[in-house]
């Protein structure tokens, strides 16, 4: 006889017990049972130095596992994350509490309905390929090459902070009409920012650094905003100003708040994009070798690379009602991180999904997620990574990772490298 379900606190969930003819339903642990669950026994040091060996256990063992550490449900198969990320009616991107409307302002990733639909349809349109190639025309070659002179005969340097950082940073300022902030600025807020987003445990240090940073970016955007009024210049803060979905506009609050995220999206993960590229070509010399001779390749590499080690980890949503997801009993509320990067890694969906490989052709990876939430500069983003790479292999003779400075990774909701040293021919 299959037991009933009892009653669980969203926030406090217990271990599971192993899968049987029903549901996996969360339950108390019973007295005699000294055994922890492997989510339990998750440490947040694990996810930020490498978590992928975590992932490959989560997936095969508990791959709907609540983990306290995180204070998530972190769902960690290919084929659960696009299930969570393809049913927003279930599983929802407007949080309770949401880090990103908390730092932020609410927008359209932390919200659904009627709202987000309006404000998705107002912002996409600029950001699609033909807009994107209309505006950004000529400028992402020139400011690839201005950077490039100004290290290309040093021989070596942090392409993170000599390239990745100027680079995606001043070309998403032009992008959005915000070229009278300094670009220092912008990179430094969005940094603050960004540890009010991964602030899951509630630090208040972290949380004040954060509010602080989008306090002062959002006095910088209204600023434009004041200026951009009847002047229409031809940026996405101009269009988000100008136009409507059905006849309503966005308010300065949207404006402001949705403003933020495309900074927030479109500052790191193209820089980090950039700098994984890199890192794993140079880890794996013989296929750098191959696109540098091949540039029909680089778009195959900036994609392998997003699946293989993609800047954004996961994807938050939260429960609208009670339900069972791989056989685990989710309750109301309960916040799940449904695992992007553990996707791409699922070997269920992928041959050999922990090889990097340039010429891989078996499927569609996450990295951008998919749904209502797909990644609105998803395509900026491939660009700017692909055009760049070909750049830095055609200025930068024999690019090769710098072996007395090792790369090393940090972290799991994003994840990129501390630095990137590089050497080339002069």
């Amino acid at each position: 006889m299959q037991n009933a379900a009892i009653p669980v606190d969203a926030q406090s969930p217990k271990r599971y017990f192993p899968r049987s003819s029903g549901p996996r339903i969360p339950q108390p642990r019973d007295r005699w049972e000294g055994s922890m669950s492997l989510g339990e026994t998750v440490t947040l040091e694990q996810l930020e130095t490498d978590p992928y060996p975590l992932y490959a256990r989560l997936r095969d063992d508990e791959p709907v596992s609540w983990v306290p550490a995180a204070q998530l449900w972190l769902v960690t198969r290919y084929d659960d994350v696009r299930q969570v990320d393809l049913a927003p009616d279930v599983f929802t991107g407007a949080t309770t509490p949401s880090t990103l409307n908390r730092t932020m302002g609410t927008n359209m990733l932390g919200s659904e309905g009627p709202d987000q639909q309006r404000v998705r349809r107002i912002t996409e349109a600029p950001f699609r390929p033909r807009d994107v190639e209309e505006r950004m025309h000529g400028m992402i070659p020139r400011l690839a090459h201005e950077l490039i002179d100004g290290i290309a005969h040093d021989g070596e340097a942090d392409l993170f902070t000599a390239f990745c950082d100027p680079m995606s940073v001043r070309s998403l300022r032009f992008m959005l009409g915000l070229e009278e902030v300094a670009w220092e600025d912008l990179l430094a807020w969005n940094q603050a920012m960004m540890l009010g987003l991964a602030n899951f445990e509630g630090d208040p240090a972290k949380q004040d650094t954060a509010d602080r940073a989008s306090a002062e970016l959002g006095a910088a955007i209204e600023r434009v905003l004041d200026r951009l009024e009847g002047r229409p210049d031809g940026s996405v803060l101009s269009w988000m100003l100008q136009h409507d979905a059905d006849g309503d506009r966005m308010s300065r609050t949207e404006i402001v708040a949705n403003t933020k995220l495309m900074l927030s999206g479109g500052l790191q993960e193209p820089r980090d994009l950039i700098a994984l590229a890199v890192w794993a070509l140079g880890a794996h010399p013989e296929q750098l070798e191959e696109v540098s001779r091949d540039r029909s390749l680089v778009k195959r590499a900036v994609e392998e690379t997003l699946r293989w080690c993609g800047p954004v980890g996961t994807s938050t949503r939260q429960t609208t009602r009670s339900v069972v997801l791989d056989g685990v009993e989710l309750p109301e509320g309960a916040l799940i991180g449904a695992v992007l990067s553990s996707a791409n890694r699922d070997p269920r969906r992928f041959t050999d999904p922990d090889r990097f490989d340039v010429h891989r052709n078996d499927g569609a990876h996450l990295a951008f997620a998919i749904g209502t939430h797909f990644c609105l500069g998803a395509w900026f983003g491939r660009q700017l990574a692909r055009v760049s790479l070909e750049i830095l292999l055609d200025r930068l003779p024999n690019l090769r990772l710098d072996p007395a400075r090792p790369v090393e990774l940090w972290g799991w909701e994003f994840r990129a490298p501390t630095s990137t040293w590089v050497r080339w021919d002069v």
